[in-house]
């Protein structure tokens, strides 16, 4: 992934933090000449690999080994940038964004007891209400549902992470830009504008 050092964010918690909350990741592989993409939620293991699953019917992962090359991209709040939104006189449209692309191996998760656990694991992590729902691990109707699945996992092998959020920018356009976007009526505009101010408190530092 193209990252300029200026949007580059190394610090590994502010990485899982955002895997956490922009979970739903699109994962590629390669077969040949084909380039394979599936969009599905992921959860970050105790061994610090992602986890993921896909339906068994995606040809997908009939071609995977233990040795097959995966990315799995993450994206979170983005927002266009008009001209407009600077104080500075001239500039050009442009776009923020916060991405971070994980590459590794793939590795199937065959054991039962290891895919019970992620599904338990993944439903824990998206059910918010005050009465969530469970998955019922004696319900044998849900363990047959199982055979519909493929679960594995990606080592993240490298890890890059791009938040461009006008830090090539004077403060003072930036904080135009936080203002202008505060006023829009678009929720991915205000995320954006508050990411921006928090990195115009803690500056990325330059390398």
């Amino acid at each position: 992934m193209y990252t300029p050092p200026k949007f580059k964010v190394d610090d590994p918690e502010v990485i899982r933090s955002f895997i956490e909350k922009h979970s739903f990741g699109l994962l590629l592989t390669v077969e040949g000449d084909r380039i394979h993409d599936t969009h599905t939620p992921f959860l970050i293991s105790k061994e610090g690999e992602l986890l993921g699953h896909i339906a068994k019917a995606n040809p997908q992962w009939k071609a995977w080994t233990c040795e097959t090359p995966a990315k799995v991209i993450f994206t979170g709040p983005h927002a266009y940038i008009s001209p407009h939104y600077y104080v500075s006189e001239f500039a050009v449209p442009t776009w923020n964004y916060t991405a971070v692309s994980v590459t590794g191996r793939i590795r199937i998760i065959e054991r039962e007891d290891e895919v019970l656990e992620f599904l338990d694991q993944l439903v824990s992590a998206n059910e918010t209400s005050d009465a969530p729902w469970e998955l019922d691990l004696s319900d044998e109707r849900y363990v047959k549902l199982l055979s519909g699945i493929v679960v594995f996992s990606v080592s993240m092998d490298s890890v890059e992470a791009s938040f461009k959020m006008n830090q090539n920018k004077s403060e003072e356009d930036q904080r135009k830009v936080i203002d202008s976007l505060s006023a829009t009526s678009c929720p991915l505009d205000h995320e954006v504008a508050e990411i921006m101010s928090k990195s115009i408190q803690s500056p990325i530092p330059e390398t």
